[in-house]
């Protein structure tokens, strides 16, 4: 898989906290993800991101976890969508530089954490390393639109913004809605609270009800 490539190839800075930080985090609910999965791909952001304060280094640890679950629940009928049905194309809203990690609704904020604010810096370094790595593997950009825009889709997979990871057109809310016999409704408020929600703390990058509500929908079909 492209993720498990591009960790792979991150280059490792020490190991120093990787026990540490498989205690606090490999223990999470990740119902979406084998424990092997979390356990490497742990391993191998800490060692990257050894030099990092423990919070910080944790935090964004479990924010590429989080991401990974969601780009698995939308890889169900979202990314179909999006390439073949998009009632905005060519490129719908992938039409500009979303993939910034702050949008202008966060930078307005005036409640922002000093540890936010260093999250979000350790995120876009992190955008911009895997982008160059799929880039390099291949991929070729889709000039005129965002500037991680491939022709088979976004450079980016396991540190896209959180106003890309949770954003949902009406028409990909409708898609998810009609290929679940359950109601989709609270994971789609879940989401749109997400996107809709300003980032004044690392805590506001991630929301669990989109994991729990994710994994009610999309649980058996992923099983």
């Amino acid at each position: 898989m492209p993720i498990d490539h591009w960790l792979s190839a991150l280059p490792q800075h020490g190991h120093a906290h990787v026990t540490g930080d498989l205690e606090n985090l490999a223990a999470g609910a990740y119902p979406f993800l084998r424990e092997q999965c979390v356990c490497t791909q742990i391993e191998r952001l800490s060692g990257h991101l050894n030099g990092l304060k423990g919070v910080v280094r944790q935090q964004v640890i479990a924010y590429s976890l989080y991401i990974r679950q969601l780009d698995i629940m939308l890889s169900v009928g979202a990314r179909d969508t999006c390439a073949s049905a998009c009632q905005r194309p060519p490129v719908g809203c992938c039409n500009a530089n979303h993939y910034n990690t702050l949008s202008t609704m966060d930078l307005m904020s005036a409640q922002h954490s000093p540890l936010a604010l260093h999250m979000a810096h350790v995120l876009g370094t992190l955008q911009k390393l895997e982008s160059t790595h799929s880039l390099a593997q291949g991929q070729q950009l889709k000039p005129g639109y965002c500037n991680c825009l491939a022709e088979d889709g976004c450079t980016i997979r396991l540190f896209k913004s959180p106003r890309c990871a949770h954003y949902l057109c009406d028409t990909v809310g409708q898609t998810i809605q009609d290929q679940q016999e359950d109601d989709a409704a609270p994971f789609l408020a879940a989401m749109h609270y997400t996107v809709s929600s300003p980032i004044s703390t690392t805590r506001d990058f991630m929301n669990p009800d989109v994991i729990s509500e994710g994994a009610a929908l999309f649980g058996s079909i992923l099983s």
